[in-house]
């Protein structure tokens, strides 16, 4: 028998196969033989499992054809095929073989697991060559490449040939910018108060955030075959620190990861430790960049411009080294530490866009880590959606939890002893303060570690009453700071109150300006606080407030920035007089302030200040709650929801309880009496209106839920409120048990009663309802899908339980479908990874799920038979009987000419006219992929007459994909703009 292949030809070969079988599962090929093409669709059957696993259904000799139809050089024959599939089994092990016999079939059923997402086929086919290359002998490197082969993992060229310590010149470059040192040093270092990292540092979970399944008006669980979880639990896996060092990052599973979370969250704390652990137990190379310092430059001109000149420490850095240093991201070994998306000079909506354009090039072949502020990432398109997300978990008090409910959980206590490991009667002191029946909205805000950070300094400053709000707590912190600076830095009462009212006009200033938001130039700076030598400029500085950052690249002047942006904006709120500031337009940027996301915390923080009337708050909340946009109410809800979230801050608000009932009936919808059935709002709306729940006043959230979960009629409903209720808003709240326990006393839907008994054992651990409710639907159910599904929950709930680790067993060994008895090894795997190694290697190796930039795949073509395939695809839309046929061929013209309008028209009169749910939800993800800016005036006029604004009604199902669409053109469009194109 020859030997395997594994040289440049079989590579070519297998990678064409790839990029043929990708290019045609996304409905991607671009043929001038689209009948050929159609008529092989039902000879080669595909189905995405997930973003990452794809399901192949075919014979070798209608690859073949694909081959010769999809554009390309390289032709494959059926040994060539049969090879490279081989090549992905043995060599590459991306490919499950899913036959029940792999001898005398001619059919060929399986699955390709990929390492990026779906649409990411130019990062699938890279990855293809990495993988290939790290995974070829030795020996057949070198009878490719001979003396001359390819370099090594090691430091490589400079001048002369001299070997380059690059991980030394990381390491030193992390130690030059203080990456070692706690954020909050720079405000308390004065004082003698500096910690290192390690000395406080208290780690934080983490939970992935995932793309939820969602349900409102779209599914009706009685009729549906599954169930989906809750959507406040956004979780997929909570991880914590360790396990997400190891789990996550040693083994390599992601080259894009983003942390997200509120100001103040500890994002740039998690990230300086992941660079720590990375120098100490690889040789990969963290790369640190404060996105703020870019200031124009791209990514790949601030790493060759600035931060390698700096690093190698030189003026003028040779060629061949920065050669050298491109190499590195070549090979793979760059972590780039991308921190605070957020805070750079752009509008917050462009920044995401952005960094996505500059992760090209040799850049895109380093594995990332972003921070971000949580309303930038989530508000509008985000064109970062590919990035594996992750968002910290705040200090836990150490709620019951199925782990355990020691002291040992009580992160803010832990935070609070390092914090005064020298002075322990002042930790006891401000925990006792805390225990407090009347702190318990204090004790939720110190959650946060920056805020808990800032209690702990002015505690020890000056022990006494508590603050209940941010920016009571912020104007706390800097009362706290003069008064300790007082001896180095003296100064008057008055002189603080013009520095105050100074540094709030150059707060509100700033972030009025987009381009200087957290940049402030030197000139800029002195226009509000006059001349840096003498007066509050110098004061500014030598308190810490303002902070010289570096220089200007294009001005050559010195830029400024706040200690941390949530000073920033308490000063810009303590600069506001007048609540109409907030709706009134910016003269630079007309926009109502209360839509753009720089401006959400200043409001927060605002309508927290104690010097503010309650009856001006009143009218500000009001105003708020009664805005009517006149262009269908998209800007109607917004404007409620940031009504929603301000009554946390203003809990003394007569309004607040109508308004998170309203949020609740929002959520969750209401029982219509006359018409005997429950009646459900729209996803966008149900979506916003849980994430506003979650960030309202907490004791007024509980109270409403607690009175749903009481007086709901529909089981689902109830199901979903008590699990929210239990397990996120309020840990083990006993009104959420006892719904769910009544769920499984009355309800006989088998489906219903596993997810309620699974949420159960989840919100009370160790439920002995919940256990046996799970095992008794083991036990009687039909579906062997079911089954194991169910015998997963129980192990996950009860990991000791015998009957959920046999019947996972049982159907490992002889499930009727081969499916069924893989995922029960995994299952079993994950339920006892340490009891079980022969099953773990028995199980096919899980793949990366990496997710990265989608990237828009063209096929190399040359103008003729670019504008010869654009005339085909339009004459082949205009012939079309088959609304689905005509989906696709649109959808491929877009992707060939985007902006096309004919593509664009087409795909809008399919979603309006279509009687077909499934095509309907199609052609709206089609559209949301392939539509531009510009475009939007095209989609509102065209959609805004079927866009649903009567929702709950028996047309709600043929409006709903164009109510999202409108919704997602206003998420990314400013107010005025979109009510002037609403209006033409």
């Amino acid at each position: 028998m020859a030997r395997p292949s594994y040289g440049p030809e079989a590579k070519k070969r297998s990678r064409r196969l790839l990029e043929v079988l990708l290019t045609y599962a996304n409905d991607a090929i671009a043929t001038q033989d689209e009948a050929t093409l159609e008529a092989l669709r039902p000879q080669i059957q595909t189905r995405w499992l997930s973003e990452h696993r794809l399901v192949i259904r075919t014979k070798l000799r209608f690859l073949q054809a694909l081959t010769t139809l999809a554009p390309g050089e390289i032709q494959l024959n059926a040994e060539h095929i049969k090879e490279a599939l081989k090549r992905f089994t043995d060599f590459l092990e991306i490919l499950e073989d899913n036959r029940p016999a792999r001898s005398g079939s001619e059919t060929w059923h399986f699955t390709l697991n990929l390492w990026h997402t779906r649409h990411d086929i130019a990062g699938n086919l890279q990855k293809f060559d990495v993988e290939w290359e790290n995974r070829r002998p030795e020996k057949s490197k070198q009878v490719a490449g001979g003396e001359g082969g390819e370099g090594g993992q090691g430091g490589q060229g400079g001048q002369g040939g001299e070997i380059i310590d690059w991980w030394g010149i990381c390491r030193d470059a992390l130690m030059a910018q203080n990456h070692q040192r706690l954020t909050t040093n720079p405000l308390t270092s004065a004082d003698g108060v500096s910690f290192e990292l390690d000395q406080v540092y208290v780690p934080l979970g983490l939970v992935e955030r995932k793309h939820r399944r969602r349900y409102g008006s779209d599914v009706n669980p009685q009729e549906g075959s599954r169930l989906y979880e809750p959507e406040d639990t956004e979780v997929t896996q909570i991880f914590n620190h360790e396990e997400f060092l190891q789990q996550l990052l040693r083994e390599q599973q992601s080259q894009r990861i983003a942390i997200v979370g509120e100001p103040g969250a500890g994002k740039t704390t998690l990230l300086q430790k992941i660079a720590a652990w990375l120098l100490e137990n690889t040789q990969d190379l963290p790369i640190w960049v404060d996105l703020a310092d870019l200031q124009g430059k791209t990514l790949e001109q601030y790493l060759i411009q600035a931060w390698l000149p700096a690093a190698v420490r030189k003026l003028r850095v040779p060629g061949e080294v920065e050669e050298a240093f491109c190499e590195q991201f070549n090979q793979g070994r760059v972590w780039l530490f991308l921190d605070a998306v957020d805070e750079m000079a752009l509008e917050s909506s462009q920044a995401l866009a952005k960094i996505a354009s500059y992760l090209t090039g040799w850049v895109a072949d380093a594995r990332v880590i972003l921070t971000c502020r949580l309303n930038v990432w989530d508000g509008g398109k985000n064109a970062l959606q590919s990035f594996q997300t992750y968002r910290n978990l705040n200090f836990s008090y150490g709620e019951k939890s199925a782990l355990n409910s020691s002291d040992s959980c009580n992160q803010v206590a832990q935070f609070i002893r390092r914090w005064f490991q020298d002075n322990p009667n002042s930790a006891e002191s401000l925990q006792a303060e805390l225990a407090q029946p009347e702190r318990r909205r204090l004790k939720d805000a110190v959650k946060n570690p920056l805020r808990l950070a800032l209690l702990c300094r002015t505690w020890g400053l000056t022990q006494g009453r508590l603050p209940t709000t941010k920016a009571m707590l912020y104007e706390r912190f800097v009362e706290s700071i003069y008064e300790w600076k007082q001896d180095r830095f003296p100064t008057t009462s008055t002189q603080r109150q013009q520095l105050n009212r100074a540094l709030g006009e150059l707060a509100l200033l700033a972030i009025s300006q987009e381009e200087t938001k957290f940049r402030l130039r030197h000139r800029f700076v002195c226009q509000v606080l006059g001349a840096p030598d003498d007066g509050m400029f110098q004061l500014a500085l030598q308190l810490g407030w303002l902070n010289h950052v570096g220089i200007s690249e294009t001005q050559g002047e010195r830029v400024y920035a706040f200690y941390h942006p949530t000073f920033q904006e308490y000063f810009a709120a303590q600069a506001i007089t007048d609540w109409r500031f907030f709706f009134n337009c910016n003269s630079s940027h007309p926009s109502y302030r209360i839509f753009a996301p720089q401006w959400r915390e200043v409001i927060l923080l605002w309508l927290g200040r104690d010097d503010i009337s309650p009856t001006y708050k009143e009218e500000f909340i009001q105003a708020l709650t009664a805005f009517n946009d006149g262009c269908g109410g998209y800007y109607s809800y917004q404007a409620y929801f940031v009504a929603a979230q301000g009554i946390a801050e203003f809990t003394d608000c007569q309004q607040a309880q109508k308004i998170v009932q309203q949020l609740v009936k929002w959520r969750f919808g209401y029982y219509k009496f006359n018409a005997q059935q429950q009646l459900r709002y729209l996803a966008p709306i149900v979506e916003c209106a849980r994430v506003s729940l979650l960030k309202t006043d907490r004791p007024k959230a509980i109270a409403a839920l607690e009175q749903f979960v009481t007086s709901s009629q529909n089981e689902f409903d109830i199901w979903n409120a008590a699990y929210s209720l239990g397990k996120v808003f309020d840990p083990g709240n006993q009104i959420a048990i006892a719904g769910l326990e009544k769920i499984l006393q009355t309800v006989r839907y088998e489906a219903l009663r596993w997810q309620a008994a699974y949420s159960l054992g989840k919100v009370d651990p160790g439920n002995q309802i919940a256990i046996a409710t799970l095992l008794e639907i083991i036990t009687s159910t039909k579906s062997e899908s079911t089954r194991r599904k169910v015998a997963y929950s129980l192990g996950k709930i009860d990991a000791k339980n015998a009957v959920a680790i046999s019947t996972l067993e049982k159907i490992a060994a002889s499930a009727t479908d081969p499916s069924q008895s893989r995922q029960a090894l995994e299952n079993l795997a994950t339920l006892h990874s340490d009891k079980l190694s022969s099953v773990v290697n028995s199980i096919p190796a899980q793949f990366p799920k990496t997710r990265r930039r989608k990237r828009k795949t063209k096929p190399p073509s040359s103008y003729y038979s670019l504008n010869f395939q654009i005339a085909e695809l339009t004459q082949g839309i205009a012939l079309a009987e088959d609304e689905d046929i005509q989906r696709r061929r649109a959808y491929k013209l877009a992707q060939l000419v985007p902006g096309n309008l004919i593509a664009l028209n087409t795909l809008l009169q399919l979603i309006k006219s279509s009687k077909n749910e499934t095509l309907r939800k199609r052609t709206a993800d089609n559209i949301k992929e392939i539509l531009l800016p510009e475009q939007f005036p095209n989609a509102i006029a065209s959609l805004k007459n079927c866009s649903c604004q009567q929702f709950i009604n028996d047309e709600r199902e043929r409006c709903r994909d164009c109510y999202k669409l409108i919704w997602h053109c206003a998420d990314n469009m400013d107010y005025l703009d979109f009510s002037q194109i609403w209006h033409q």
